[in-house]
């Protein structure tokens, strides 16, 4: 809204303001503290849950009536001076506070009626007249058609998205209002600004066509935004706003390596029998029952292990670059540089297997891998790529809104 025009306040959505009012039966607020205090809406909700579990106390009622005839002439007031000062968006305002006091009634109404004993008659409340909501709710649609079709007419992508704004308002002040649904999409398009991303090869080195077709086809749907959209395919008929570059400056893949053994053993002590317990002469020595005493006999055996690694490594790297497309101004560079390493550990034994640990005896048993190709380590190198290029944007999406 422009800042000459009266910040208003949206009165809540029914399901909403029934959300308020559940929470406002835990304040502390009665209507007659809060009358007292001048907080007319608080009085008016307050008595209002108090008289649908009674409707014959008549001290609330009394309370509401005033509270209510209080907020209704400060509204009219406050409206006869904004029909006075004869701005054209005051319509808006003045269309908000009857929408406010209507909102009340509506809270009001399905009480009524209330008899108040001590004066022996009905409580009494004014009402905004359907003609009077209807013809302001008119005025404000009219103007909101207005002034957003006007700052549609200028061409300008931020009038645009204030033109979209307005008429997103007046959906919500009168739905179905003569064109407004084309207006809408008229306000998104020339508001939304149009980014192209897209990769190229600057590395020297050639690109697997499966993998150039990877890189190339990166997802971007989930990538737009509120006045931003992407797309990945180039039309020579669009102009774009922006163009991201994955600029791929590095591109190489290591040959299969296995680096020389590491040579360890391993041993462990294993029950081998048993032996007679002896004295200290040497005599084998008897239990209570005349058996001889035996005792477990232990021995070591060990195990040589030559344990191999294989290794290859990918790596990706250049830069996200951000360019303006009305002068290709580079905007914002962010280095990437992706690794992706595969490692394999295999062993044989020499010796007694039985001496091995767990993990070297699993990794004697796993033996040795085929090495992944070198179009397999870009894919998975291409799509963690993609992947940080997508953190990357999202980011700096605000560069891309202005």
């Amino acid at each position: 809204m422009l800042n000459t025009e009266v910040m208003r306040k949206r009165v809540p959505s029914v399901w909403v303001a029934t959300v308020i009012i559940g929470i406002l039966g835990t304040a502390c607020h009665t209507a007659q503290t809060a009358y007292r205090a001048g907080k007319y809406e608080k009085s008016i909700e307050a008595a209002v849950r108090k008289l649908r579990r009674d409707r014959t106390d008549e001290k609330t009622i009394v309370y509401l009536e005033a509270a209510y005839d209080k907020l209704y002439h400060q509204k009219m007031r406050q409206i006869e001076f904004w029909k006075k000062e004869g701005l054209p968006e005051n319509v808006l305002a003045i269309y908000d506070e009857l929408d406010e006091l209507r909102y009340y009634q509506n809270l009001i109404s399905p009480l009524l009626p209330l008899y108040i004993p001590s004066k022996k008659r009905q409580a009494s409340f004014k009402w905004v007249s359907d003609a009077d909501y209807l013809a302001a709710r008119n005025r404000a649609a009219e103007y909101l058609y207005a002034r957003a079709k006007g700052l549609l007419g200028t061409g300008y992508r931020e009038d645009a998205r204030q033109a979209h704004g307005l008429l997103v308002e007046l959906q919500e002040i009168y739905p179905n209002y003569q064109d407004v649904e084309q207006l809408l999409r008229q306000a998104l398009a020339l508001g939304t600004n149009r980014v192209l991303i897209y990769a190229v090869n600057n590395s020297g080195a050639p690109l697997f066509a499966e993998l150039e077709k990877h890189i190339t086809t990166m997802p971007v749907g989930d990538l737009n935004r509120a006045w931003v959209s992407f797309t990945n395919v180039y039309d020579p008929s669009e102009q774009y706003d922006y163009r991201i570059v994955l600029n791929i400056r590095e591109l190489a893949v290591s040959p299969d390596l296995q680096l020389p053994p590491r040579i360890y053993t391993e041993s462990k002590q294993v029950q081998d029998g048993w032996e007679f317990v002896t004295d200290a002469q040497g005599n084998p020595i008897q239990d209570s029952t005349g058996a001889y005493v035996k005792k477990p006999r232990y021995k070591t055996i060990s195990c040589i292990v030559s344990e191999y690694v294989q290794q290859k490594f990918a790596t990706i790297g250049g830069y996200v670059e951000f360019y303006r497309g009305s002068d290709h101004a580079l905007l914002y560079s962010y280095p990437i540089n992706i690794h992706k390493i595969f490692e394999h550990y295999w062993a044989t034994a020499n010796g007694d297997l039985a001496a091995l640990s767990a993990e070297s005896l699993a990794k004697v048993k796993i033996g040795p891998a085929v090495y992944p190709s070198e179009l397999s380590m870009l894919l998975q190198a291409a799509d963690e790529l993609k992947y940080l290029t997508r953190n990357i944007v999202l980011q700096h999406i605000h560069m891309l809104r202005q």
